[in-house]
């Protein structure tokens, strides 16, 4: 079952297309990557997908709900976390959570068990009351994570999740990707610069550049592919 597909999916911003006629489909539980250089397309496609932008043309489905008409019900089904981060570090880590999770209606109980499960997947239970000025880079990413997961989403947004992390930390945020996807069943849509990092975690991967997909295929596939050939993917 595909949990996302687009349509012929475009964003021009005055005479420049940032996203161009871009098809294709996430399959659910699957971690899909979305791979390219910065200014590629990636963020501008996620944005759409979670009703942040509107398409200049085409559309898309997200967990079954069109993203122009259906705005509230896709956002109920997904949850994001995107570059810059957007915690409050006035508040604990338990406190960010409780209030995410208060803003998508979960009632007390719900809250305080889910907390914990969430905590537990990136393994932050011990910092749990500490605030959250006080949290390395990594452990922020983490929380944001976790808080990603609160209510229960079908579909999980990763905007370059481990961007300016050291490579030790990367490591780990991916090994709680990965320990996400197959404890909660979510499905993870995943855009990276990083083939390192697509190659680790992701089932199949969207190469894209210049707003249009190059390629889309299983890794294993895409390395027979290409072989030894070379992509040359060039920054704006």
């Amino acid at each position: 079952m595909n949990i996302i597909e687009t349509f012929e999916l475009t964003k021009k911003f005055n005479s420049l297309a940032a996203v161009d006629h871009v098809s294709f489909s996430v399959k659910e539980g699957e971690i899909f990557g979305f791979l390219g250089p910065n200014g590629a397309g990636k963020t501008t496609t996620i944005k759409m997908l979670t009703t942040l932008l509107n398409p200049t043309e085409g559309t898309a489905k997200v967990c079954g709900f069109d993203i122009i008409k259906n705005r509230n019900e896709v956002r109920q089904s997904i949850g994001v976390v995107f570059q810059e981060p957007a915690l409050d570090t006035e508040l604990t880590g338990k406190e960010n959570l409780d209030f995410h999770a208060r803003m998508y209606g979960l009632d007390r109980e719900r809250r305080v068990s889910r907390i914990e499960e969430v905590l537990r997947i990136v393994d932050l239970q011990d910092k749990k009351d500490v605030l959250v000025k006080y949290y390395s880079g990594g452990m922020k990413r983490r929380l944001e994570i976790a808080r990603g997961l609160m209510h229960f989403p079908r579909v999980l947004f990763l905007d370059e999740p481990t961007l300016g992390l050291d490579a030790q930390t990367r490591r780990a945020i991916w090994e709680y990707i990965k320990k996400m996807n197959k404890e909660e069943k979510t499905t993870i849509f995943l855009t990276t610069h990083y083939m390192d990092e697509a190659d680790f975690l992701c089932d199949r991967v969207a190469i894209i550049d210049h707003g249009r997909i190059i390629i889309l295929d299983t890794i294993p596939k895409l390395k027979n592919a290409i072989g030894n050939d070379v992509i040359t993917l060039s920054c704006s």
